[in-house]
């Protein structure tokens, strides 16, 4: 079989990008088919992440990300107190799940701690996706009617996934001190690596994770992992430019205004970066890490995002121009350009 090939037939679209270890992208994309189907009877066959130096891209197919969502806007018309009732559930799972996380704090948690932690965290995400990608798909009467409720939510929950990278990372920090190794590297663990260390103490060896955190790709078909490194990741690349890219710069509009400032790529919000006030960030999609950079800047750009991502429910708060969903913004706009942002139309401008 020729993954590559696989990757090619599907017509891909952007849902998020930012700063996420490996180590989940390797959950999430069997959780994606697995948790998704037999909790909502609706999955992504096909998932796709690009991994590079712990920033990651995060693609689906358009039909089933179309598909997925009508199927749970019909769960809603036949049912809405049951599909409603997924919201309530989301905020129970968030609370359980932070109580873990707090409970196991800055240490290499036991298999038997490590599996109590999994089976609640693989069951957050289809309740997350319920309520996040749901919205984009609602008609109008039913989206005025039930914003309210998907958006109290989205709020609750919004932490829970920065919440679960920082777990991730301290886990990978104490194996890296252990193994005396960049902290990194474990960051760059699959999910059966990291689950046979806990019970064995092996690792891969060095230079396949150095390989990873470099560059790499996590493919899924029906919750098959796929792994591609080096040159493959190259390939894969150069072959999404031709379906990804589109004439123009433009998005969806989140909170109207216009802005006129310096573009400032933040694609990992750990990282030291020049940002000041009334400079625009433009970025894969926001989390409340980003925060800082938000606060200060004159308008907001991303790449993904829908009714309920956190740009669009940020920028409404703080009253800034926002412009979500373009795509590609963080690949066309330099860091430094100089940008008008007209997020009445959604176009973004290189002056």
């Amino acid at each position: 079989m020729n993954i590559i090939s696989n990757i090619n037939k599907q017509n891909w679209i952007k849902r998020w990008a930012g700063s996420y270890t490996f180590i989940s992208c390797s959950y999430w994309g069997r959780q994606y088919y697995v948790e998704l189907k037999r909790e909502l009877g609706a999955q992504f066959d096909h998932t796709l992440f690009i991994h590079k130096r712990g920033v990651v891209t995060f693609l689906i197919p358009k039909s089933e990300f179309e598909s997925f969502g009508r199927r749970m806007v019909e769960e809603i018309q036949h049912d809405p107190a049951k599909a409603l009732a997924r919201l309530d559930t989301l905020k129970t799972n968030t609370d359980k799940l932070s109580g873990m996380i707090r409970k196991l704090g800055n240490t290499i948690p036991t298999i038997t701690e490590y599996q109590e932690f999994k089976k609640c965290f693989s069951y957050h995400l289809p309740l997350h996706n319920f309520m996040k990608k749901t919205v984009d798909f609602l008609p109008d009467d039913l989206l005025q009617e039930l914003l309210p409720r998907f958006k109290e939510a989205r709020v609750y929950s919004e932490h829970i996934y920065s919440d679960t990278e920082h777990f991730f990372r301290s886990i990978a920090a104490k194996i890296a001190e252990g193994e005396h190794i960049s902290a990194d590297l474990p960051t760059c663990l699959t999910e059966d690596e990291l689950e046979s260390y806990l019970m064995t103490g092996g690792l891969p060896d060095k230079d396949v994770l150095e390989k990873r955190f470099e560059q790499s790709i996590l493919y899924f078909e029906e919750g098959k992992q796929h792994l591609l490194v080096e040159d493959d990741v190259g390939q894969v690349e150069k072959m999404l430019e031709t379906t990804l890219v589109h004439d123009g710069l433009k998005g969806t509009p989140a909170f109207k205004g216009t802005a006129r400032g310096i573009a400032r790529v933040i694609l990992d919000p750990h990282r030291t970066a020049v940002f000041n006030r009334g400079d625009i960030l433009v970025t894969g999609m926001t989390r409340p890490e980003f925060l800082p950079f938000v606060e200060k800047a004159a308008a907001i750009v991303t790449d993904a995002g829908g009714v309920l991502c956190h740009a669009a429910i940020i920028a409404r708060e703080l009253k800034k121009p926002c412009i979500i969903g373009t795509e590609h913004a963080t690949r066309t706009i330099k860091d430094g350009n100089l940008l008008e942002i007209d997020a009445a139309s959604g176009i973004i401008r290189i002056i």
